[in-house]
């Protein structure tokens, strides 16, 4: 099929004749809209451009805090048994504890104080922080203020998790490294006689509830950021990879007493019953 050769306009050349600058005048203000059109159409694109990049970034900063709170779950959860070993053990009396083998109470002892340091990865906090005029120009100042105040609760709740863990480290260890300074006629049993140990076996179970009460916390405030920038929970559980079970935003903050309260599980003492034994066999002997 043959090609229909596209022609110009025929711009009168004359200058005596009018139909020249008419033309001319056309043409400059045709060049001028079309310039216009093309400025426009690039805004409003670099602008969809920069609100899904901050769209990006949010998700990014709330998976985040996300992230965190189950990485506080998951740590109290661990503690489960470490809750019920050391509750156990302050329940005995120290007569009854000395007819255990001393290799069996050492194995319990170093179970209830074997914990998992916090961490989580700061990167998007780090982005959040060096675009604090980005998030500025978002015009939502809510989300910003609750992101800070998430991400300083997320910092102080690390140092003062690793903290406690680190103490709980150097107090058993102190007790191995110098024996002659407790009573008692074995390491577990200087480490049950010790105040400090037993005041240690004592917070596990304050310690345990702190951390789920802090991720309740993290993922309340997640909630009131996830409505203020209109993203919704099932976008952040598909970026997460992953479902948050059982959550809704009941506009009520979570309250620490309801999680310290909360009962030992009955699967997790029943499974202490077989020392119990033990103890009752030495006893008859």
């Amino acid at each position: 099929m043959a090609t229909i050769p596209i022609k110009p306009p025929k711009v009168n050349t004359n200058p005596k004749n009018g139909g020249f600058w008419k033309q001319i005048l056309m043409i400059v203000i045709g060049t001028t809209i079309s310039l216009i059109f093309t400025i426009i159409a690039a805004q409003l694109t670099e602008r969809h451009q920069r609100s899904k990049d901050r769209r990006l970034s949010a998700m990014m900063v709330m998976s985040n805090i996300e992230g965190f709170s189950r990485n506080m779950e998951e740590i109290s959860s661990y503690m489960s048994a470490n809750d019920s070993i050391a509750t156990w053990l302050l329940n005995k009396p120290l007569e009854e504890l000395e007819l255990m083998p001393e290799e069996v109470l050492s194995d319990l002892l170093s179970r209830a104080t074997s914990l998992l340091f916090l961490t989580y990865d700061k990167s998007a906090e780090s982005i959040f922080s060096n675009n604090i005029e980005t998030w500025k120009n978002m015009g939502n100042v809510k989300f910003i203020d609750r992101v800070g105040q998430c991400f300083s609760a997320m910092n102080m709740a690390e140092e003062r998790w690793n903290g406690w863990v680190k103490d709980v480290e150097s107090t058993m260890r102190n007790i191995k490294d110098h024996p002659d300074e407790y009573e008692g006629s074995s390491i577990p049993m200087k480490s049950l006689r010790s105040e400090k140990v037993r005041h240690t076996l004592a917070g596990i179970h304050y310690w345990r509830a702190w951390l789920s009460y802090m991720a309740a916390t993290m993922r309340y405030h997640n909630l009131s950021n996830m409505e203020s920038i209109n993203i919704s929970e099932k976008e952040l559980m598909d970026y997460t990879d992953a479902r948050i079970q059982g959550v809704e935003n009941t506009n009520e903050a979570p309250d620490f007493n309801d999680y310290y309260s909360a009962p030992i599980s009955p699967d997790s003492i029943t499974s202490m019953r077989e020392y119990d034994a033990h103890i009752e066999q030495m006893k008859n002997k």
